[in-house]
Order: structure tokens, then sequence, then C-alpha cells
């Protein structure tokens, strides 16, 4: 990204350019990587345990399938394309995919920007499962 000005994305390709299975929790491409904001588009392979960020709020809006997401202590909120939700850093969160549906996709908006390392799992037996991210070749942290 560098000092670019503005990008263009064709994010109906970066879908398709998603593997059909992954040996970690998702697979996301990087949009943007800046101080102020952090975006990307990532799938969901397997259910994404209950974790927060110290740092950043973050915009999910969910592009593509459903998913059965969890804020704070709330029970789980099945999520369908075209919805979205804002939450503030601290607040534990988690997003399982749904059986039988279409795979889960979504764009997500950090601010100020997520570093990678902001992921901070609440049961840290998680932490040591499935490997929690890879990224699309082409797309891998701009940082």
């Amino acid at each position: 990204m560098g000092k670019d000005i503005h990008n263009f994305f064709d994010l109906d390709e970066i879908k398709a350019r998603f593997p059909d299975a992954a040996d970690s929790v998702i697979v996301d491409a990087y949009l943007s990587d800046g101080e102020s904001a952090s975006s990307r588009v990532f799938r969901l392979y397997r259910p994404l345990p209950r974790h927060f960020h110290m740092n950043c709020d973050e915009h999910l809006l969910l592009l593509d399938g459903e998913a059965d997401f969890s804020l704070a202590d709330e029970p789980p909120r099945r999520l369908r394309a075209g919805q979205m939700v804002m939450f503030l850093r601290h607040v534990v969160h988690a997003i399982r995919p749904v059986e039988g549906a279409a795979p889960a996709i979504f764009l997500t908006v950090d601010t100020p920007r997520r570093a990678p390392d902001d992921v901070h799992f609440v049961d840290p037996a998680d932490e040591a499962g499935a490997r929690f991210v890879t990224h699309l070749a082409g797309y891998g942290s701009r940082r």
C-alpha cells in the first residue's frame, strides 16, 4: 500500500479466490493497513473462539453466507449476508459458521488499525488450537 492515496478492490474477485478448505480458522485479504484503520475481507472456515481486541473497535459486514455471532454474554445472534455489527475494543466476541449455509465471508474495518497480535482469546487453550489466520496470496499484511 505504501503511500497510495486510493485503491480499488473487486470484492467478488477476492471472494472467488478463497480456497474451499483451510488449515486455519480464517483466511484473509488485507485491503488497507494504515495507522488510523485497517480493513480486510476474510472467510470463516471453523468456529472463531471467544476473544477480544485491546486497541481497536471493529466493524463487521457479512458479505456472504450466515454466521452465529456472540457478543459479551448475550446469546448468539444469526447474521445473514448484508447485516453488520459494530463493537468497541475489549468486547468479547465469537463467530460460528452455520452448518449447511454458504461460507461466511466478512468485510472488517478496525479503527484504529488492528495489529496482528491484538487478538486475545478468553480461554488460553483456544490459542493452541487450529492456526488462527492465513493470508490470501497477493493480499497479505501490508506492514
